[in-house]
């Protein structure tokens, strides 16, 4: 997860009306694209918006039904991944939504396409920074409209890690390279070490995990600042950093005091937006990422991306002593 994914509390048509695409028509089902020998994308957006095309003409009140049925029905697989919890898409007004993206067909076909550009370069940087090369089991990509989610993450998918981007949210493509990298990153370094099973609040391991992937992109990617990397572009990030800085000591001594922790409260302090308490909002993103750059001094990418949790709990309570603030 990138340190702004939300909290969660939360198709083109064949001929006779059909939207061209630059690989020519396409019908109102999935691509499937193996864009590379270490990387499978589906792309979504195509059903999405034969959905919608089913939507015109009728009542508003019958759109979200028809929206499941054609979009989300015919993917049963991510519909299980997106809907863990049985409470998305978690909008009162879909089809006040669905009218809005309705009105974006074009534009999310050119987000998709554009974004597909960048997946295969990325991926395979990203497998190689981590040494994964197993094409037997390659990086899965879903390309979807998320209903304003989040612009991409990592999820469980068929049993593994696969990676999710909502074109809808998705933005330049330096900013959205950044985002393959991190997500990317996630996907392949459960790849190595499941991290899928590891606590889903454990600090330790988020702390880890989110640094690795923070780390990975920084060096994939090192002519953008720290900012990019940590905040995707967003204003604010010198304040926020400041604060950091300033309160490090504090910071440091919260974290060891509940590096074993996996209970909600006490990882939402650390890696929410809200219910962080009076720590800095998602401050462990930064003690995350100072962490395993002073693991990386003594160790590549590829080993740490492969450390089972109870070495990374151990490690980190070392690395935690007398850790400098970042720059």
């Amino acid at each position: 997860m990138s340190m702004f994914e939300h909290d969660h509390e939360g198709g083109r048509r064949a001929a006779g009306g059909g939207r061209r695409a630059a690989g020519g028509w396409v019908v109102g089902h999935h691509r499937s694209m193996p864009s590379s020998e270490l990387l499978r994308v589906r792309d979504l957006v195509p059903d999405f918006l034969a959905g919608l095309d089913a939507c015109a003409g009728t009542p508003a009140v019958t759109w979200p039904p028809r929206w499941r049925t054609r979009y989300l029905g015919r993917h049963e697989d991510v519909r299980r991944a997106l809907d863990r919890d049985g409470e998305w898409p978690g909008t009162e007004d879909l089809a006040g939504v669905l009218l809005a993206l309705r009105d974006r067909a074009d534009d999310l076909v050119a987000r998709a396409d554009a974004v597909r550009a960048l997946l295969p370069d990325g991926v395979a940087a990203v497998c190689d920074a981590l040494g994964w090369a197993d094409r037997a089991e390659p990086v899965e990509c879903v390309l979807l409209v998320g209903l304003h989610r989040a612009n991409g993450w990592a999820d469980t998918l068929d049993g593994r890690y696969a990676l999710f981007l909502a074109v809808e949210e998705l933005g330049p493509p330096g900013d959205d390279r950044l985002l393959v990298l991190h997500e990317g990153a996630h996907v392949v370094h459960d790849r190595l070490a499941a991290i899928r099973d590891w606590p889903e609040h454990g600090v330790a391991n988020t702390l880890f995990v989110e640094g690795l992937a923070t780390r990975v992109s920084a060096e994939l990617d090192p002519g953008r600042p720290a900012e990019d990397h940590l905040w995707f572009g967003r204003t604010g990030y010198r304040p926020w950093r400041d604060e950091c800085r300033r309160r490090w000591p504090e910071i440091l001594d919260r974290v060891h005091a509940d590096l074993a922790a996996t209970d909600e409260a006490r990882h939402a302090a650390y890696f929410r937006m809200r219910d962080a308490g009076d720590l800095p909002k998602r401050c462990g993103y930064l003690v995350g990422l100072a962490l395993v750059g002073r693991l990386r001094e003594r160790h590549p990418l590829a080993e740490l991306a492969r450390w089972p949790l109870p070495r990374v709990r151990a490690e980190l309570g070392r690395a935690l002593a007398g850790l400098p603030a970042p720059d």
